[in-house]
C-alpha cells in the first residue's frame, strides 16, 4: 500500500487543525475575551502561570489558597511560564491548550508517512481526535494541564508504535509533566516495552515512571508541606457503603459521561472485532501493539472511581485511545461505512458544543449562575478598562470570580465566592453586575445582594460605576 504524499498528509492536517479551531478553540477564546468563565480553572492556572513566571518555584496562589505544586504536580507549566512575562498569562494558556490539541494530531500523520496507517483510517482518526467531545470539551473549559497531556500522549504511543525511543521518553517525560496521574499510564505500558524493547529501554521507562510517582504522591507531601488530598477522590463515599459507592459511578449522568466517550469508537471497534474485517490485514510490525490499550487502564479506572468524566479530563483519554486504535489498524483499509458512521457519530456527540458556539457568536457569554449575561456592546470594553484601573490599586483586591485571570500577576486578589481566609477584608472590590460576574461559588441572589451592599456604604470611594461594573476603595478598620 503508498504511503501519502507530503501534499495529502498536510492537507489532512490542515483541514482538521481548521475545523477544530473554528468549532473548539476560537468560541472559546471569544467567550474568555468577553469575560464568560470563572475562577475555576482558567483563574486558578492564569495566575499559576503569571506567579510562576515572577516568583518560582512554587509561588502562592492566593484565588486557590495554596502553593501551586502542593495542589496538583504539573511542571509541564515551567515550558509556559516564561511566553507570561511578555503576554497575559490567561492569553498564553489559551494558546498553549489549543497547540496541544493541534499538535496531537500530528502522530498519526507521522504514523501514515511511515506506511503504518491507511489514508482513509488517517482522516477518520483524524477526525475523532480533532472533535471527539472529551477534546472539545476540554478546549471549552480552558485550561489545565491535563487537557495539555493528549499532545505527549500521542507521541508516547505513536514513539512506541515506530519503536523511536528517544523520542518516546521524552514524550514520557512531558507526560508526567501534567499530572500526578500519568506515572500509572507509564507503568501500564510495561507489558508492550518488555515485548517490544531492548530490556535497558524497557527498564528506564518503568524506573522513570515509579520514581516520577514516588515523588509526586509520597516525597512530595514531606518536602512542601500538606499538598491536596486528590488520592482520596476515587474513594470518597466508601464511608456510605460498598452500594452507595458504586451506585454513585453508575449513576445515570455517569453512564452518559462514558457512553460519550466510547460511542464514536464503536463503529472501528465492531468491525476489528467481526472475524475477518475486510479490507486487509495488519503488517508484521504490528506485533503486541494491543498492549498500548493498557495505558487507558489507569486513566480510565481514576475517572470511573473520581466520577470525572468531563471537563478536561476526556482529552487525554481520547488521544490515548486514537493512537491505540491506529496501532492495531495499521494498513487495514476502514470501509467507508465504518468511517462516515464514526464522524456522523462524532458530529451527533457534538450538539451541545453547537448550540454553545452558536451562543458564543452571539454574544451570550454566561453560565451557571451568569446564564443570562450578555455581551452587549460596551461590557467588555467597560469591564476591560475597570480591570486596568484597579491593577495598580493597592489590595486585597475581591474580583467577581471571572475577572481574576486578568489579573493573575497579583498575589492579592481573590474571588468572591472562591476559597479566601477569613482574616483578610477587601481593600478593593472590583464587581461585574448581575447576572454577570459569575464565580460559581455564590448564587445570583446571593451576588445581587452583595453588590447592594457595597454600594450602600457610606466609606467608600467609588473607582468605576458604569451599567456593567462597579470598582471601589474600602475604608479600612483602624
Amino acid at each position: 500500500m503508498g504511503r501519502p504524499s507530503r501534499g495529502q498528509l498536510v492537507g489532512w492536517w490542515s483541514t482538521w487543525a481548521l475545523v477544530q479551531v473554528l468549532v473548539a478553540s476560537l468560541p472559546t477564546w471569544l467567550r474568555a475575551r468577553g469575560f464568560g468563565f470563572s475562577n475555576y480553572d482558567l483563574g486558578i492556572y492564569s495566575q499559576a502561570l503569571a506567579r510562576l513566571a515572577r516568583d518560582p518555584p512554587n509561588p502562592w496562589l492566593s484565588g486557590r489558597q495554596i502553593h501551586l505544586f502542593n495542589d496538583h504536580f504539573d511542571p509541564i507549566l515551567f515550558l509556559a511560564a516564561p511566553f507570561a512575562r511578555l503576554f497575559p498569562s490567561v492569553q498564553v494558556g489559551l494558546v498553549v491548550e489549543a497547540l496541544c490539541a493541534l499538535l496531537a494530531l500530528l502522530p498519526l500523520g507521522w504514523l501514515a508517512k511511515e506506511g503504518r496507517l491507511s489514508l482513509r483510517a488517517l482522516w477518520m482518526l483524524g477526525g475523532v481526535l480533532a472533535l471527539h467531545p472529551g477534546v472539545t470539551q476540554a478546549l471549552g473549559f480552558p485550561f489545565h494541564p491535563t487537557a495539555w497531556a493528549m499532545a505527549p500522549m500521542a507521541w508516547l504511543l505513536a514513539a512506541l508504535v515506530l519503536e523511536r525511543w528517544r523520542i518516546a521518553l521524552v514524550a514520557l517525560v512531558l507526560l508526567l509533566s501534567c499530572k500526578e496521574e500519568f506515572p500509572f499510564v507509564g507503568l501500564a505500558l510495561s507489558p508492550f516495552l518488555f515485548f517490544r524493547a531492548p530490556r535497558r529501554v524497557a527498564w528506564t521507562f518503568v524506573a522513570t515512571s515509579a520514581a516520577w510517582g514516588l515523588f509526586a504522591l509520597v516525597l512530595r507531601p514531606r518536602l512542601l508541606g500538606e499538598v491536596m488530598p486528590y488520592a482520596a477522590l476515587p474513594f470518597r463515599g466508601l464511608e456510605d457503603g460498598v452500594m452507595a459507592f458504586f451506585a454513585a459511578r453508575l449513576s445515570r449522568s455517569a453512564l452518559a459521561s462514558m457512553g460519550d466517550l466510547v460511542v464514536s469508537f464503536v463503529p472501528v471497534l465492531l468491525w476489528l472485532l467481526s472475524p475477518s474485517p475486510r479490507g486487509g490485514e495488519g503488517r508484521g510490525e504490528g506485533k503486541h501493539v494491543q498492549w498500548l490499550f493498557a495505558a487507558l487502564l489507569p486513566m480510565l479506572g481514576i475517572r470511573f472511581l473520581s466520577v470525572a468524566w468531563k471537563d478536561h479530563y476526556g482529552a487525554v483519554v481520547v488521544a490515548g485511545a486514537v493512537l491505540a486504535v491506529a496501532a492495531v489498524l495499521q494498513t487495514r483499509k476502514v470501509p467507508w461505512l465504518v468511517l462516515i458512521s464514526t464522524l456522523v457519530l462524532v458530529v451527533i456527540n457534538n450538539e451541545s458544543l453547537l448550540r454553545r458556539d452558536l451562543k458564543s457568536l452571539r454574544g451570550v457569554q454566561g453560565w451557571a449562575a451568569s446564564t443570562g449575561c450578555e455581551d452587549v456592546p460596551g461590557r467588555s470594553e467597560a469591564v476591560r478598562a475597570a480591570v486596568e484601573k484597579v491593577r495598580p490599586v493597592k489590595g486585597p483586591l475581591f474580583v467577581s470570580g471571572n475577572l481574576l485571570a486578568w489579573l493573575a500577576e497579583r498575589d492579592d486578589v481573590f474571588a468572591f465566592g472562591g476559597p479566601q481566609p477569613t482574616t483578610i477584608t477587601p481593600r478593593v472590590v472590583l464587581l461585574e453586575h448581575p447576572p454577570c460576574g459569575d464565580t460559581w461559588a455564590r448564587p445570583l441572589e446571593e451576588r445581587q445582594a452583595l453588590l447592594a451592599q457595597i454600594r450602600a456604604r457610606t466609606d467608600i470611594h467609588v473607582l468605576v460605576d458604569t451599567d456593567f461594573v462597579f470598582a471601589a476603595e474600602l475604608a479600612q478598620p483602624e
